[in-house]
């Protein structure tokens, strides 16, 4: 597909849509000029519409009176540990229906009224349905009917139906709440809410993942987060301590255009509290060793340990590539994006890593799939921890971690969801040249990895050109 202006053709299909006063259109529609019609086509592809990864943009119905003992209960402890399996249930049901549903949402004072002042930021998703329905999109949701007697109860003589759902919660650092909608995803409202949920301990140090700085295999880079801004320490090698640089990123760091906020910057933003990095030394390639990481206030991670790479020049590496994996959900949920099979990528290299099968990962591009819904980078970096914990988990950036209209990558498509690189730079902190220069090179064993971003211009003398010229150039087979 050639690039297309398409901040140009979605202003055209604001004003249209302003000025109309014709009920919701389709794309087949004869009252839309051309253009705009071809757009709305175009940012279906890159969005991949569903009736719950718009739901942002549907209108809140009025849900009919509902019994006065409906409510949701949900089995846990009074807080909420690192990461879990919650059955969330919901009692009171007068009339079950294979349209109830309970979403996850969080923070837990997120607004879930409409609000319709913000409308118009969501044309550039090309769904100019009644706009929208949440301020704050929705982690995970589950339909009512995955219970398989909630459809079959019948209440009888005043009594009331139940039903009840598993979700995976894992710590995202803010407080947590489910809410009970009716009508589907196409056109919901909101039937009752639960308590908030809170985390037992917000800032604890999570999802600690390796990568190499050079080709020695002497040092690795050991990046994790916590909710916590103060520095902390890797405990290391019998002894060994280093402390952590800190950084994070904020909404003001997420893209945007004139007139539309992306998702990144408006309702698919979470607060990714503060990534923490520190770099082991002194280690040996290919050996086995082991750290935790945190603090005495904010807790220990558990000991891990791992592996380092064969140093380069050495006469072996076994090693994994891959791109485009994503996520997938650990529960039955509907999510933003899902990408079936990466729970079974991450289960055979996993048993690689165990059977000391694989020295290093390398993930080519299209990482967590976020695309502007932050909290997605949680739940990814949690589904790669068995793994990238313990071997080196290298990185490259793709389209859907860096592409947006003036943001100064290559292609203008909304790929990356306003995230513009940043997420993706601050969780993988790669050997790179610098900042919004994602490309680099390292040797592990007998092999020289040079490591590209066709996001960024690396056409004839730009600069990732040159550099990749002087790289190849180095190498001697």
């Amino acid at each position: 597909m050639e690039p297309m202006n398409w901040v140009c053709r979605f202003l055209l299909l604001w004003l249209v849509f302003s000025i109309c006063s014709s009920p919701p259109f389709t794309a087949a529609s004869s009252s839309l000029h051309p253009s705009a019609v071809n757009s709305i086509l175009m940012h279906q592809n890159f969005t991949a519409i569903s009736e719950f990864r718009v739901l942002n943009r549907r209108k809140l119905e009025k849900c009919s009176d509902s019994h006065p003992d409906l409510k949701i209960i949900v089995n846990t402890n009074q807080s909420l540990s690192d990461d879990e399996f919650v059955t969330v249930t919901v009692t009171g049901v007068s009339s079950p229906s294979d349209s109830d549903w309970v979403a996850m949402i969080s923070p837990s004072h997120s607004n879930v009224n409409s609000c319709i002042l913000n409308k118009f930021y969501y044309i550039q998703t090309g769904d100019t349905a009644d706009l929208p329905l949440l301020c704050h999109y929705p982690v995970k949701a589950q339909y009512m009917k995955n219970d398989p007697n909630y459809l079959s109860c019948k209440s009888k003589n005043g009594s009331t139906c139940s039903g009840s759902l598993k979700f995976h919660v894992i710590n995202i650092r803010t407080d947590i709440e489910f809410v009970f909608f009716s009508g589907g995803f196409a056109t919901p409202c909101i039937l009752t809410r639960s308590d908030a949920l809170s985390f037992a301990n917000p800032n604890k140090p999570l999802h600690g993942h390796l990568s190499s700085i050079d080709s020695t295999g002497t040092s690795m880079k050991l990046t994790w987060v916590s909710g916590d801004k103060e520095p902390q320490q890797v405990q290391y090698n019998n002894g060994k301590t280093v402390t952590s640089e800190v950084t994070t990123f904020t909404q003001d760091d997420m893209c945007r255009i004139p007139l539309l906020d992306s998702p990144a910057k408006d309702f698919g933003w979470h607060d990714p509290g503060y990534i923490h990095s520190a770099v082991m030394t002194e280690l040996k390639p290919s050996t086995i060793f082991s750290y935790g990481y945190g603090s005495d206030t904010v807790g220990w991670s558990e000991q891990v340990q791992f592996s380092t790479p064969p140093a380069g020049g050495s006469d072996e590496l076994r090693f994994v590539a891959f791109g485009d994996m994503g996520k997938t959900p650990l529960d039955a949920s509907t999510e933003h994006y899902i990408q079936p099979g990466a729970l079974s990528v991450i289960k055979a290299i996993s048993k690689d890593v165990d059977s000391k099968n694989v020295d290093s990962v390398f993930h080519i591009g299209d990482i967590s799939y976020a695309r502007g819904f932050l909290v997605e980078w949680d739940f990814f970096l949690n589904l790669i921890k068995p793994l990238a914990s313990r071997v080196s988990y290298m990185t490259a950036i793709g389209n859907h971690e860096r592409d947006y209209d003036k943001s100064g990558s290559v292609y203008i498509t909304p790929d990356s969801g306003g995230e513009c690189g940043v997420p993706y730079e601050a969780y993988f902190p790669m050997p790179t040249a610098g900042k919004d220069k994602p490309w680099y090179s390292i040797e592990q064993g007998s092999v020289h990895f040079t490591v590209i971003s066709t996001e960024h211009n690396w056409s004839q003398n730009s600069e990732q050109y040159q550099w990749m010229e002087k790289d190849m150039a180095s190498v001697n087979r």
